[in-house]
């Protein structure tokens, strides 16, 4: 892609993996140098990689994991939060948001953080005639937390945090994020996973049928249309912040 990416833009992006990935950074920093109270990005990666935590790199199977999945054309690439592999490709959207939070307000807390992202995710969901759309855990999933959004209790968006001290004061920045399987089946990402955690020698395994993309629950998603919507009602949410 062409030249930093746009953190006041209500259209998809199309970055690389990394260049997605070191956007959201920049965002955040943003707060924390309070450059801006609010910001947010919406990116799907025009190419594709397994991403985890550095300290998988530390792992004594890591080099062989990571040759075999190179030759599998799926680089590995690293994110500064935690939890397990997660896979990244054209067929999945990411968004992340980030605000300003006052110490001691409503915000200032990971529930918070989850559901300012979250709720509004439902209810875009219900917008496209999803229904029992809702947060929680979804046991055989990949990088599991108790705030997916889930379709029928099926993982469909995986979430994440990261807090920082903004520069200067006792306001905290967050960004929230969230990761969506658009199409591709669930399958053959979990595949994915599965095969770094077998060169690993992890037991571990996951579930294709813990997962969904939004394909198989809404016909021929276009989600250069539809994200708009989505991030329009992110922004609306009321929220605290500095």
């Amino acid at each position: 892609m062409a030249g930093p990416l746009d953190f006041s833009s209500m259209t998809l992006q199309r970055p690389t993996v990394e260049e997605g990935l070191a956007a959201e950074e920049t965002l955040l920093d943003t707060i924390c140098q309070g450059e801006a109270s609010i910001g947010w990005l919406a990116w799907s990666p025009h190419d594709r990689a397994l991403v985890m935590p550095r300290r998988h790199e530390r792992l004594e199977g890591f080099p062989e994991a990571r040759a075999r999945l190179a030759e599998r054309d799926w680089p590995i690439r690293f994110r500064s939060t935690g939890g397990t592999p997660v896979p990244q490709s054209p067929a999945v959207v990411n968004l992340a948001l980030a605000v300003r939070c006052r110490v001691g307000s409503s915000a200032a807390h990971l529930e918070w953080g989850y559901r300012r992202l979250g709720d509004p995710w439902c209810d875009w969901l219900a917008s496209l005639g999803v229904a029992n759309a809702d947060l929680g855990p979804v046991p055989g999933a990949y990088c599991d937390g108790r705030f997916n959004v889930r379709i029928q209790g099926r993982k469909l968006v995986g979430t994440a945090q990261r807090w920082r001290r903004v520069r200067g004061c006792r306001d905290m920045a967050l960004l929230v994020h969230g990761a969506m399987q658009v199409g591709d089946t669930p399958e053959a990402l979990v595949e994915v996973v599965n095969a770094f955690q077998a060169a690993i020698d992890d037991p571990q395994r996951f579930q294709g049928a813990s997962h969904v993309a939004l394909a198989q629950v809404v016909p021929e998603p276009d989600p250069d249309t539809a994200i708009p919507d989505l991030l329009a009602r992110l922004l609306e949410e009321r929220r605290e912040t500095a």
